[in-house]
Order: structure tokens, then C-alpha cells, then sequence
């Protein structure tokens, strides 16, 4: 049965015109059960399953919208990922979680970073059906990285264009915890991809590194915050992409400074590529200021390729279709280049091939 609902509302409401408050997706949302399989598990992980866990952090929150959590809540029993302290998840081997996408489905996964631990996870979305019909995966990924905790979670869609998704990633860091997420986003039809980040912890960090190719008659649809409650924090978030042909995307970047988080300091830019008239692309960078004690910026840069950057380039015999394909593809492997896995790095390039 189909519904329609609303997903990535925008957390401070601009004007309606410039409809980038919200989204809104029409699914069948009879979705079964996929929690992925477990290709590469590190010592010191444990795996069971539940969708909630013991902890003395707060529960992070979400940037897709109630409605969209509910619904995939209920579809799942979910999956925790327990990071005991030792050397679980070290940098040479991360966790790995494969999802295939080949029909309606639901995921619920939990990773819970114990305190002094060091985790790397990469979470590889790909597949659709066989038939080529539209289907839709929900994912809600939840991150607690407690006191000194050192987290790097990576997540690659390659999808099929016949796959629509709505994924959202919830983090809280407790003091002075790290947590690090990488995001490529390069197949699928319509994404709503999401992430919120509270920095509860003293002197907790955050960091984001998206990066994407919006291309044919594909829609990116990107609501990110990150809330500072506790002291000296910091976030620092990047994203990075190139739109092109009939595609349209939304970028809402939030950085929430509220009361009783002195000391922090918040940065986000926004960079688009753009390579086609045709294409739609809407930005809204957006800083949250409750705290006097803070600093922070912003930014959003959309732009062509430049006649300079273009004659750079012809002199050296490269035309500007090349030149295009090759800024394209620096703006990936940049991101790419941060993964602690070879075979990932090299299934993401056979892919933008």
C-alpha cells in the first residue's frame, strides 16, 4: 500500500518558496527485514540483535522525520555491533556490512563504540531487482561513541537507478569522543540521505566527508546537523559533488549552537559542480546560534568549470568533456582515499567507470 510522507524537514523553516523545507516521497512501505550480511568482522565485536542498548549516553536523535522512522523501525528487529576496547576494528581490518537491495526493505543497525575503543565500519549498499522496477530501501543507522572513543563509519551506495532510498545515520559522542563519517553517494534514483550528530560530550568532534555524483535523471535529497551541547566541541563538515543532465539536488546543512556549549566551534561547506542547465540545484546553509561563547561558519559554493580552469586545461590537450569527467572524478577518489579498505576503494571506481 502506497503512502505519502514527509522526509529531511529542514530544522529552522525558510520561506516555502524556495521549497527546501522538506521532501516528500510516495512509497509502498511493505518493507521486509535486511540488516545486511557481515563480510569482514573484527575481533572484539559481538553481534546480536535489538534495536536498543545499555548506555549512559542520550539517544540521538533524527534528521529524516518521525513518520519515516517509524515506519522503518517497525519493519526490522534491528542489529547492534558492540566495539569492546581492545583492538576491535583496527584500521587494517574494519567491520564491513554488505546490503543488497533487491526489493522493498527495511534496515536497523546499531553500533556501539565502548569507552578508549577505535572502530571502523563501512556499510556497502548495492544491488536492485532483477525486473528494473522502482522499489524502496530504509535504513536507520544509529552511532554511540562513548567517553574516548574513536569511530570512522564509512557508507557507499552504489545502487541500481531502479532503487529509491531513505537513509539516515544518528550519532551522540560522549567526552571527548571522535566520530568520522564518510558518505559517497553515487547510484539509486531518488535519495534522501541524512545524518544528525549531537556533540553531548566535552570536548567531543565531528567530522562529515560527503561526496557525490548526481547524474541522468537522478534526485539527492541531503539534510545533515549537528547539535553542540557540550563544551568545547567541534564539527567540522564537508560535501562535496557534481550535478549534471535533468537531475535536481537539495543540500540542507544545519550547525546548531545551543546554550551551555562555550568554547565550540563549527565549520560546513557546501561545494556543487555544475554541469548542465538543465539540472536544479538548492542549497541552504544554516547556522543555530544560542551560545554567545562560540565560532563558527559557513558556506555554499555552486559553480561551472572555469574559463580558466578550461584553458589550463586545453593547453595541455584535454578537451572540456575530459576536463569535466576529471574534476568529477577527483571529487570522489578525494573521499575514496579515506577508506581502510582496498577492495571497496577499487569496487567504487569499477563503478563510476
Amino acid at each position: 500500500m502506497e503512502k505519502t510522507i514527509e522526509v529531511n524537514p529542514i530544522p529552522c523553516l525558510t520561506w516555502t518558496w524556495l521549497k527546501i523545507n522538506k521532501d516528500s516521497v510516495t512509497y509502498d512501505f511493505s518493507l521486509a527485514e535486511n540488516n545486511g550480511t557481515d563480510q569482514q568482522i573484527p575481533d572484539g565485536v559481538s553481534v546480536t540483535s535489538g534495536k536498543n542498548i545499555q548506555t549512559q549516553l542520550d539517544e540521538p536523535e533524527n534528521s529524516i522525520g518521525k513518520e519515516a522512522v517509524e515506519l522503518i523501525t517497525s519493519a526490522t528487529t534491528g542489529k547492534i555491533y558492540t566495539f569492546e576496547k581492545g583492538e576491535a576494528g583496527d584500521d587494517t581490518k574494519p567491520l564491513i556490512i554488505r546490503i543488497n537491495v533487491d526489493s522493498n526493505c527495511a534496515t536497523h543497525n546499531i553500533i556501539h563504540a565502548k569507552t578508549g575503543t577505535n572502530c571502523n565500519v563501512i556499510i556497502v549498499y548495492a544491488g536492485g531487482p532483477s525486473t528494473g522496477s522502482g522499489i524502496v530501501h530504509g535504513c536507520i543507522t544509529k552511532v554511540y561513541a562513548e567517553e574516548n572513543a574513536q569511530v570512522h563509519i564509512s557508507k557507499v551506495q552504489l545502487c541500481d537507478t531502479s532503487v529509491n532510498q531513505i537513509d539516515d545515520t544518528q550519532i551522540v559522542c560522549g567526552d571527548n569522543a571522535k566520530v568520522t563519517f564518510t558518505q559517497i553517494e553515487l547510484g539509486g534514483s531518488h535519495i534522501n540521505a541524512s545524518f544528525h550528530a549531537t556533540l553531548s560530550g566535552y570536548q567531543s568532534k565531528f567530522e562529515s566527508d560527503t561526496a557525490y555524483i548526481c547524474c541522468k535523471n537522478q534526485y539527492i535529497d541531503m539534510n545533515q546537523t549537528v547539535v553542540h551541547t557540550g563544551k568545547k566541541t567541534q564539527c567540522n563538515m564537508k560535501t562535496d559533488g557534481t550535478v549534471k543532465d535533468n537531475t535536481t539536488k537539495t543540500y540542507r546543512g544545519t550547525i546548531d549552537m545551543r546554550k551551555g556549549c562555550c568554547g565550540s566551534k563549527g565549520n560546513e561547506m557546501e561545494t556543487t559542480l555544475l554541469l548542465s542547465p538543465q539540472a536544479v540545484v538548492k542549497a541552504a546553509p544554516i547556522i543555530l546560534c544560542g551560545e554567545e561563547d562560540i565560532s563558527a561558519e559557513h558556506g555554499s559554493t555552486i559553480g561551472k568549470l572555469s574559463p580558466e580552469m578550461l584553458f589550463y586545461m586545453n593547453t595541455r590537450g584535454i578537451d572540456q568533456t575530459t576536463a569535466e569527467e576529471l574534476l568529477t572524478r577527483a571529487k570522489i577518489t578525494a573521499t575514496i582515499s579515506k577508506l581502510p579498505d582496498e577492495n571497496i576503494k577499487q569496487l567504487i571506481l569499477d563503478f563510476i567507470q
